[in-house]
């Protein structure tokens, strides 16, 4: 339906600023048939007057005026719906509008073809654009905060996006704030985290006498159980490549406290922080001996052949093996595990699937940024006002939501009576085809499932993983490497030619290959790289 990125990136915990003010609570009212927004709260002159930027949306005795029509203007990424379904709802979702706050929605696509330019010169060209999806992990959020090209929305918040503003918390707001200006609207309502695992056969683990596979020690005696017990079965069957880091990934969650974050570079990860409690100190685990005793024990398993020994140069579909049964493990985010459980039980019906969480021991795992999917207003939007209170009916009005997320009722989706979403009777997939791309609008307060038949296995995971969700600490910081491009060049080379060989134990003797690891890392600029991160972060938080 669409394509999407996700990297975990991190955020930071700062007070959001105190000029924000305070909102209680909001009523509508219905003026010259157009409702009128009544919020309870204080303003820019200390009564109940603000004229906002615009001036065509103003707040008059407590009440929002909106008796001037506006178009909103919105630009998402993505190809749009082909059948042009995306059209008619969007007419039915103006009734509502017009209706609600005398305004009309306008909905710009950015196709995903060369989306990174395209989407960066709508910014730099002075675009009117009013709602723009952004986010801090691949689409230069806080790069473009830095050149003016969002608005500060801290006193229009409480105004004119009363729900949003009252829903988020002072941390959540931090997250989204660059400079002392909140400049981003948050996805905090929609509950998503990404913590890695390998997915392995669960049937097979009763089978030799492992309860769970929970464990490096737990996951040796699976893998030593397969060799002996399977025939025609690699316990890992894959192929490396230079971003091979999974068992380095496992590593790092199950023997240490480190945490990947601000300063980090590419897959193989060299740099990390000391650990969550410790976040803005910048360390290598590289250098810690017990990475030592890691490249040691790699060596061990891929010396007894826990995958193929020309692991480095095999070209192999994991998920396919692991499907078919000639693979009993296969890595992946917890995202893509919840499919899994049909996948497998179509492939096999006998089959159990487990998990092997690296996160379970720690029982904490760094969140996705709330600015992960994002949305802003443009510094040259001319109906900043309308468009906040658009966004807060996207995310919190119940018919709203219902439309932008899914559709026409009876043409895209039916409520069963079960209370789940399911398609009609009429769908017709080249013409009904519906999606909305400002994906920060998310609620799961407001969702209505579709029907899954592994929903109690997914359920069981989320009630195992969401205890360990932990807000991102480092936000809006962002580690300046202009001047160091040579250095994160070079650092990432050493990593991507080393890192994968040693966790593979195809680097030769460990102690060497980790000698010559640290020493290319060395040569690098390791050391003064993460010295200017600590720099950098020490200048962030005012040190």
């Amino acid at each position: 339906m669409k394509t999407k990125r996700f990297i975990s990136v991190l955020l930071v915990i700062v007070m959001v600023s105190m000029t924000l003010v305070g909102c209680s609570k909001t009523k509508e009212t219905n003026s010259g048939g157009t409702k009128t927004e009544v919020t309870e709260g204080t303003n820019e002159d200390g009564g109940t007057n603000y004229n906002g930027p615009s001036g065509n949306t103003p707040v008059v005795d407590g009440k929002i005026d909106t008796s001037k029509f506006v178009k909103v203007k919105m630009l998402v990424l993505g190809d749009a719906p082909a059948g042009g379904a995306d059209k008619k709802v969007l007419e039915e979702l103006n009734k509502v509008l017009k209706e609600r706050m005398n305004a009309e929605l306008e909905i710009q696509w950015v196709e995903w073809n060369n989306y990174a330019t395209k989407y960066q010169m709508e910014l730099v060209s002075g675009s009117d654009i009013d709602l723009i999806f952004t986010t801090s992990t691949w689409l230069n959020l806080w790069e473009n905060a830095d050149k003016d090209a969002f608005m500060d929305l801290t006193e229009m918040l409480p105004h004119f996006a009363p729900q949003l503003y009252a829903d988020t918390t002072a941390d959540e707001w931090a997250g989204c704030t660059y400079k002392g200006e909140i400049v981003a609207l948050p996805e905090h309502r929609k509950w998503q985290l990404s913590t890695p695992l390998f997915a392995y056969r669960q049937d097979w683990a009763k089978e030799f006498g492992i309860e769970k596979v929970d464990s490096m020690d737990t996951l040796e005696q699976y893998c030593k159980a397969i060799l002996a017990n399977k025939k025609g079965v690699i316990p890992y069957n894959v192929g490396g490549s230079a971003s091979s880091n999974e068992f380095y990934a496992m590593w790092l969650r199950q023997n240490t406290d480190y945490v990947l974050g601000a300063g980090s570079i590419g897959m193989s990860a060299p740099v990390a922080t000391k650990s969550l409690d410790d976040c803005w100190t910048s360390v290598s685990p590289v250098f810690d001996d017990k990475f030592l005793d890691f490249a040691v024990k790699m060596k061990e398993w891929g010396d007894a052949g826990f995958w193929a020994q020309d692991v480095m140069s095999a070209t192999v579909d994991t998920k396919a093996a692991f499907l078919s049964g000639t693979s009993g493990l296969y890595s992946m985010n917890v995202a893509n595990y919840y499919g899994l459980f049909k996948e497998l039980a179509d492939e096999d019906p006998n089959a159990e699937l487990g998990a092997f969480f690296f996160d379970e021991k720690r029982g904490t795992c760094v969140s996705d940024v709330v600015t992960q999917d994002a949305c802003s207003i443009t510094a040259n939007s001319k109906n900043p006002e309308r468009a906040l209170m658009m966004y807060d009916l996207f995310q919190y009005d119940e018919e709203v939501y219902r439309l932008t997320q899914y559709g026409i009722e009876g043409v895209q989706y039916v409520v069963t009576e079960d209370g789940f979403r399911d398609k009609p009777e009429s769908y017709n997939e080249e013409v009904d085809s519906y999606f909305w791309d400002m994906w920060s609008t998310r609620n799961d307060a407001l969702e209505i499932p579709e029907f899954n038949p592994y929903k109690t296995q997914i359920d069981e995971v989320n009630a195992l993983i969401k205890p360990w969700t932990r807000l991102n600490p480092w936000g809006s910081f962002i580690v300046d490497t202009v001047d160091w491009n040579a250095q994160v060049t070079a650092i990432n080379e050493a990593g991507t030619t080393w890192l994968p060989a040693i966790q593979f134990g195809k680097a030769g003797d460990p102690v060497e290959a980790v000698n010559k690891y640290r020493a290319a890392l060395k040569n690098a600029g390791i050391d003064e790289y993460m010295e200017e991160v600590v720099r950098q972060m020490n200048t962030y938080n005012g040190k």
